[in-house]
Parts: structure tokens; C-alpha cells; sequence
């Protein structure tokens, strides 16, 4: 019996290293823009959090961060301009724009604006359900010249993956 309690204890450590290990975690991009005038930081706001959803094992670990541009300090004049910069910096980290418009579970903001004010991103050697990161820049509004900036990363846990690969 205290062979079995030993070897049962010592499965769960390897099980537990194991589930560790294979946890992928969060995608967190450290994007240098520029400060705003005065000093202040272009990104403002970072969140984590593990969307679940009813109908799948496992959960997205979702990274965000939010960040308001203004024509000055960044040189950004229009959205196209500013998501332009962003299709710079994600080639550099290997990621390629996948398609244009939201994903409303990841990017809740994309089912209020138009297509052509998002952008999804992922890796040429990802597979389904690949790691994506999405971008959204749209106009201030009011007398504020200026745009809002979400990039949001969304990493499938490995319990998620292996219950998306069944679908």
C-alpha cells in the first residue's frame, strides 16, 4: 500500500510538471510607441484574463492593453497610418495580418466598429487553433483629435487545443 501512496504521489508531481509545462500562458508584446508630450505612457491600461466558454474545455489566456494616440507625439494622422505601424512591429516579432475585421469574444470593442479598423494577426507556423493577437484603432471622436488603440492577445490553454482539434 505505501508503494502504491508513493508512486501515486510521485504521478502527481509528474503530472503537475507536466501540466506546468505545457501551460502556454499569456502573449505579452512590449510595443515601444511614442510617449506622449508631457512624458506620459502610450499604454495606459493591461489586463489578463481566461475566457472559458460553455461549449469548450480549456480557456484563451488573453492579454490587453490600451493606449490612446495623438497626431503630435506619435505621427499618426489617420487610423490607417497608426495600423500601418502596428503591421511593422508585429512582422518584426513574425506574425502577419490574417484578415481585417473583429472577433467579438477577444476584441469585444470590433462588433462596434467597422472591419477596416481591425486587424487579426497570426503565425505562418501556428495551427488550429492558433495564438492570435488582434489590433483596433478608431477616431477619439468629439473635438479630440486622436485614436483609441486595443491590441489583444489570445493564447489557447493545451486542454483547449486538444478539444478544438476534435471539432
Amino acid at each position: 500500500m505505501k508503494r502504491f501512496l508513493r508512486l501515486a504521489a510521485l504521478a502527481a508531481i509528474v503530472l503537475a510538471a507536466i501540466g506546468f509545462w505545457a501551460k502556454p500562458g499569456y502573449i505579452e508584446f512590449s510595443i515601444p510607441v511614442a510617449r506622449h508630450q508631457g512624458g506620459g505612457a502610450f499604454w495606459y491600461e493591461r489586463q489578463h484574463a481566461e475566457l472559458a466558454f460553455e461549449d469548450t474545455a480549456g480557456v484563451l489566456f488573453a492579454y490587453r492593453q490600451v493606449g490612446t494616440a495623438y497626431p503630435e507625439p506619435q505621427g499618426w494622422a489617420t487610423a490607417e497610418a497608426a495600423l500601418a505601424f502596428f503591421d511593422k512591429e508585429m512582422a518584426a516579432r513574425g506574425w502577419t495580418v490574417a484578415a481585417q475585421g473583429g472577433d467579438g469574444y477577444i476584441l469585444p470593442e470590433s462588433r462596434l466598429l467597422k472591419p477596416e479598423q481591425v486587424r487579426q494577426y497570426s503565425r505562418p507556423e501556428d495551427r488550429y487553433p492558433e495564438p492570435r493577437t488582434l489590433v483596433a484603432v478608431w477616431p477619439i471622436g468629439g473635438a479630440v483629435e486622436g485614436f483609441h488603440v486595443a491590441l489583444v492577445t489570445a493564447n489557447p490553454s493545451l486542454l483547449y487545443r486538444l478539444a478544438k482539434g476534435f471539432d
